[in-house]
């Protein structure tokens, strides 16, 4: 497993529940890792948060059987790619009416209730989404809303490109058959990218922490468009930053 802690500084946080081979099955609260220079295998250092608002719904009742771990949900081998929406314009499982401004307090009960009003008929404790990204009080948050080597809950099969609303990059991966949307990881930006407003520390959390560890680990090419796809992405998010943060 690749150490993420070169990565993470005092502007954001992660909060971790799967990783490259292993489930977190007790997940407690947001955790910030920290590079120990003086510790030649780097380990990682753990610092608490006080975030319990941003996190009750993800840990109350944690059952690893309700999306069941077959064959058939596992992505094997490796990951095909890297999908990159928001809540607001998703394709796949749009979040609205509301948030579609990422606030400096916690959507993510929000999203979590609204997607299981919305899409499931059976209780969940997983998001669709691998990760989860949004603002809380000055710092952006990653939530790992997802285990890295459970699937997506729907692949390109299940998908008519000519009912979705796609922007022209999402009508291009489907008509190309680009990679299969199950066997990726998916990222969502809390919020609507084409109203909300970034910096470049989301720029920075998302190609450090959400991407660039993947495409490293499992040697993808790492550059957007070739494994890192973003669709129905909004013009006030800017694509091509990303590009800085994954080489």
């Amino acid at each position: 497993m690749i150490s993420l802690s070169q990565y993470f500084e005092n502007d954001f946080i992660v909060a971790p529940m799967g990783s490259f081979k292993q489930i977190l099955t007790s997940p407690t609260c947001p955790v910030k890792f920290m590079n120990n220079s003086k510790n030649k295998k780097n380990k990682l250092k753990k610092e608490q948060y006080d975030v319990k608002e941003s996190y009750n719904i993800l840990d109350e009742n944690f059952n690893l059987n309700s999306e069941i771990y077959s064959p058939n949900n596992i992505i094997h081998v490796k990951p095909q790619g890297i999908i990159i929406q928001d809540s607001y314009n998703n394709p796949f499982f749009p979040i609205t009416p509301l948030p579609r401004v990422d606030t400096s307090k916690s959507n993510l009960p929000k999203i979590y209730q609204r997607y299981r009003e919305l899409y499931t008929s059976y209780t969940t404790d997983y998001l669709p989404w691998h990760y989860c990204i949004e603002l809380i009080d000055d710092r952006y948050t990653v939530f790992n809303t997802r285990p890295s080597n459970l699937k997506f809950p729907k692949s390109n099969n299940d998908i008519n490109s000519h009912n979705l609303n796609l922007d022209d990059i999402g009508n291009s991966f489907f008509k190309n058959n680009t990679i299969d949307i199950s066997n990726s990881i998916h990222i969502l930006i809390i919020g609507d990218t084409s109203l909300d407003i970034y910096t470049k520390k989301i720029y920075k959390i998302i190609g450090r922490i959400c991407i660039s560890p993947f495409l490293r680990y499992f040697k993808l090419p790492n550059a957007v468009f070739q494994r890192v796809f973003p669709l129905n992405i909004g013009k006030k998010f800017t694509v091509n930053m990303l590009e800085k943060y994954i080489r």
